[in-house]
């Protein structure tokens, strides 16, 4: 079995067991020396959901290292062959090993483990290590966008950032929080709760979260 650290939209129970159904020992975790930057556009939203690829709203969540920031991750189990299928939808992210702490620890006795997550990656790393050929880059990026894969100027696709704040929700406000907290725009600066709060058409995200009806 394989570990994996989900930070998006696989902090949801429901979601996780879409992308793996047969995952085991789903539970909540912090990963320290880590923060959630949207600075990877997101193909799929283009290849699948719609998204213009010369809008700026077209981002999803990666993870980058950042030693003053601890955020809040799933963490289960699967078998190879289900990881496989999880490597092919993440293909344009870096697999790292991250420690984890059990969040739930009433007595933080338990000893730290290790589990697999996404993290960031560059295009030339990119090009070069994970798609061996150019036809392959092609069919698996070019023919839909042919811009830089990793931006310091993008924004969050809308569509995945209220799922990964609904996948957060369905845990408690905690984990709502530390999402707001700890995730931030490509420019590395600005936090996703500033960004959330001072976009007119996100405002109501806002106040919906702030009236959920979270897990007791």
């Amino acid at each position: 079995m394989i570990s994996v650290a989900g930070y998006g939209s696989l902090l949801s129970e429901a979601s996780a067991r879409e992308t793996v159904p047969g995952l085991q020992n789903f539970r909540l975790v912090k990963v320290s020396g880590y923060r959630r930057v949207f600075n990877k556009v997101g193909i799929v939203f283009i290849s699948r959901h719609g998204a213009d690829a010369d809008s700026l709203q077209i981002a999803s969540c990666s993870t980058q290292a950042d030693s003053d920031s601890s955020i809040i991750c799933s963490q289960f189990e699967c078998s190879e062959d289900e990881f496989l299928e999880l490597y092919e939808r993440e293909h344009r992210f870096r697999w790292i090993e991250v420690s984890t702490e059990l969040l739930a620890s009433a007595t933080g006795s338990e000893q730290p483990s290790q589990a697999r997550m996404c993290s960031g990656f560059s295009d030339t790393d990119y090009r070069l290590n994970k798609c061996i050929t150019p036809a392959e880059y092609h069919r698996r990026v070019g023919q839909y966008y042919q811009g830089e894969l990793w931006r310091t100027d993008i924004l969050p696709f809308p569509r995945y950032l209220f799922f990964c704040l609904q996948a957060a929700a369905t845990q408690s406000k905690e984990v709502v929080d530390n999402f707001l907290d700890t995730s931030y725009l490509a420019d590395g600066v600005t936090t996703l709760r500033e960004y959330v709060s001072s976009t007119p058409e996100l405002a109501n995200w806002q106040q919906q979260l702030a009236s959920y009806s979270y897990p007791s």
